[in-house]
């Protein structure tokens, strides 16, 4: 069961810090959220003045987008003196984004030090893009305050000296999703860069849904719609999980038998998570 509270997260769209008239056009479309990011979308070189007008247009509105859509910021990794800056502006300006996006995260460390400094409210998305965040996914994702990680298998193949190839990325993508699934925390899947190529969104979503990720990132509003798509269950199979939860609910947690089909304890639980996604 999940640990923490609720949000919307099957499909959360990047938008460059340093474009805030996008930052309405991301709220009136089909995605669930949006990260607005001052990490790889801004150059070195504008990392500060990006920062401040970020900074400054959270400050005045408060949020993008109404509730229940997510308003999230991607900073610099804590690690860095970059990123400690960005904390240190946030708190300086009392910002309290729904979730605080921690890019290349090797350590639950990361995470705790940044929950230190921010209002309690503030929960915490991991990007798991290197090996040392990998090898740590387990600790990162029961790190206090997290909701989900997200998979970065581009800047990883990037760190390996590899292809970034569905066969290459498996066995990490693999070992993330069962780091979520162990801790009760949403598991999000990179972004697919190949914007023209609909079928292939469709296909990599139906993959990495087969996997157990919840969701998947964007980098454009057209891909948000196909996205959510993916994720939503079937009206078919939420009737059917219906039909499972009762039956082995009147049961009273014996073996029930639906259409001929032997329902136990783990059907049961695969049932109830695809109501709660259904609910989402």
């Amino acid at each position: 069961m999940p640990r923490t509270p609720s949000l919307r997260l099957a499909a959360l769209l990047f938008t460059p810090g340093s474009r805030p008239e996008r930052f309405a056009k991301a709220a009136a479309s089909d995605a669930d959220g949006v990260i607005v990011d001052l990490e790889d979308a801004v150059p070195v070189p504008d990392k500060e003045r990006v920062r401040g007008e970020v900074v400054a247009w959270l400050r005045q509105h408060g949020r993008v987008g109404a509730a229940p859509f997510v308003s999230a910021l991607r900073i610099n990794n804590p690690r860095t003196e970059t990123g400690k800056r960005d904390l240190d502006a946030i708190v300086a300006a009392g910002i309290a984004p729904d979730l605080l996006v921690l890019p290349k995260v090797e350590s639950a460390d990361e995470v705790r030090y940044a929950a230190t400094r921010l209002p309690q409210t503030v929960r915490f998305l991991s990007l798991i893009e290197t090996v040392l965040g990998v090898r740590h996914c387990a600790t990162i994702a029961a790190a206090p305050h997290t909701v989900a990680l997200a998979f970065g298998g581009f800047d990883l193949s990037a760190e390996t000296g590899g292809e970034p190839t569905w066969d290459a990325l498996l066995w990490p993508r693999t070992k993330v999703v069962h780091a979520c699934a162990a801790a009760g925390v949403a598991s999000l899947d990179q972004p697919f860069i190949e914007l023209e190529d609909a079928t292939g969104l469709e296909a990599e979503c139906a993959r990495v849904r087969a996997l157990g990720f919840v969701g998947k990132l964007a980098i454009h509003p057209k891909q948000c719609a196909a996205i959510k798509a993916a994720f939503r269950p079937a009206a078919a199979q939420v009737e059917r999980a219906r039909r499972i939860v009762t039956a082995f609910e009147a049961a009273g947690g014996h073996v029930a038998n639906i259409d001929g089909q032997m329902i136990d304890v783990p059907m049961y639980r695969s049932a109830q998570g695809v109501l709660r996604r259904a609910d989402q």
